[in-house]
């Protein structure tokens, strides 16, 4: 007898390369059997999932959930279960100075499971921008908390914005790769600088030093210090690093994607290795919303279903270490479970810049399934409908 039994939807896992209908079973906080034609009578609880989606439990990479400490974050739950997400990784909020909040305040509170990267300013991302000089750089303090929150810090942040990185450059990215090598980790480096104080040639400088594992953050930007070179052209040092295995993250946000840089680099091959979101209170409402909205915007870029789940669920476990744990169906992992429905129709996605493209798929949430436990989705807002 199952606690949950899940049958007859779709069910997407790319790392068991599985696409087909099937049934899911689970037996307390893990996944029990991935099998067909389970019997109903084996489930104490039995899900219809007949016309949805069924994937491993969604992972957004890149998110702001610092909620009540670092201004336009949000609470985790609003990016991550009721968004049929069940793990969000939390993109440098906090600091060494501020860090300590996170697992006294934000995590207990959270049914959606968190992670985070540290920031390399001490106070993280309070206020913007951060960086102005060295006295708000400790590696110190850095290295006392990541070892106190192993199991919680998953690398290390830095954005190529602020008074410190435009005067000292590659140094602060070198710095950065100090600390987070000192524990094993990568670092998630933000480039588009719409303030425009740092040189764009930061950008190629920065790809240039980035090793296997680290992650480019907001890939698809059209800020300066972006991926292209003056003539339009992508720079060569972003293909030599997607190749040596550096990570390419969406990290669209409201102010870091253009429609006509995704077209150019997905049309070269770059494509995302994660599709994330930067969720904030920026943009929960417009242009981002959620994981399931920006797998719908790659999809209508040309990307197929199959893709975004494995940009959402297994690439970003894999990102972050977790792969054994999160971001698959097999049996034994975690209980962490994403039932979505394929709905067609007409809806309006915007970028930064504010070009307009029309999909006609769009990917709800209906249903997280996390450690075990049933959650309904509660979008907090949709993309508007094509007129």
């Amino acid at each position: 007898m199952y606690d949950i039994l899940i049958k007859g939807g779709r069910v997407i896992d790319p790392a068991q390369n599985i696409d087909g209908t099937m049934d899911i079973a689970i037996n307390g906080d893990k996944i029990a059997a991935v099998d067909k034609d389970i019997s109903p009578q084996e489930g104490q609880q039995v899900i219809d999932a007949k016309g949805k989606i069924v994937t491993p439990g969604l992972i957004d990479m890149h998110v702001h959930v610092f909620d009540s400490i670092m201004k336009i974050a949000i609470e985790p739950d609003i990016a991550g279960v009721k968004q049929a997400v069940t793990t969000v990784v939390d993109g440098g909020s906090a600091g060494e100075k501020t860090f300590a909040a996170f697992p006294k305040y934000i995590l207990p509170a959270a049914q959606t499971k968190v992670f985070c990267f540290l920031h390399l300013c001490s106070l993280g991302l309070i206020p913007e921008p951060e960086l102005n000089d060295w006295d708000e750089v400790n590696l110190d303090a850095m290295a006392e908390t990541i070892e106190a929150n192993k199991g919680i810090i998953k690398g290390v942040k830095l954005r190529l914005v602020g008074k410190l990185v435009a005067s000292a450059g590659i140094e602060v990215v070198k710095t950065a790769k100090k600390i987070a090598k000192q524990f094993g980790l990568p670092i998630m480096v933000h480039i588009g600088d719409v303030d425009k104080q740092v040189p764009a040639t930061l950008t190629p400088e920065c790809l240039s030093v980035m090793e296997p594992g680290d992650i480019l953050a907001h890939v698809y930007s059209g800020n300066q210090g972006n991926v292209l070179r003056p003539d339009g052209t992508i720079l060569p040092e972003l293909k030599a690093a997607r190749e040596r295995g550096v990570i390419m993250e969406t990290a669209n946000g409201r102010s870091n994607f253009s429609f006509a840089v995704a077209r150019k680099c997905l049309a070269e091959g770059i494509l995302p290795t994660i599709i994330s979101t930067d969720l904030n209170h920026r943009c929960l409402k417009d242009r981002t919303f959620s994981i399931p909205v920006n797998m719908s915007k790659f999809m209508a870029l040309g990307l197929d279903l199959k893709q975004a789940v494995a940009m959402t669920t297994i690439n970003p476990a894999c990102a972050i270490h977790e792969e054994d744990k999160i971001g698959s169906l097999k049996p034994g992992m975690a209980a962490d479970v994403s039932i979505l429905e394929l709905q067609s129709g007409a809806w309006t996605l915007i970028d930064t810049p504010g070009e307009t493209i029309k999909a006609d798929k769009l990917v709800m949430p209906i249903t997280a399934i996390k450690d075990g436990k049933v959650i309904p989705a509660e979008p907090v807002a949709l993309p508007p409908t094509a007129s």
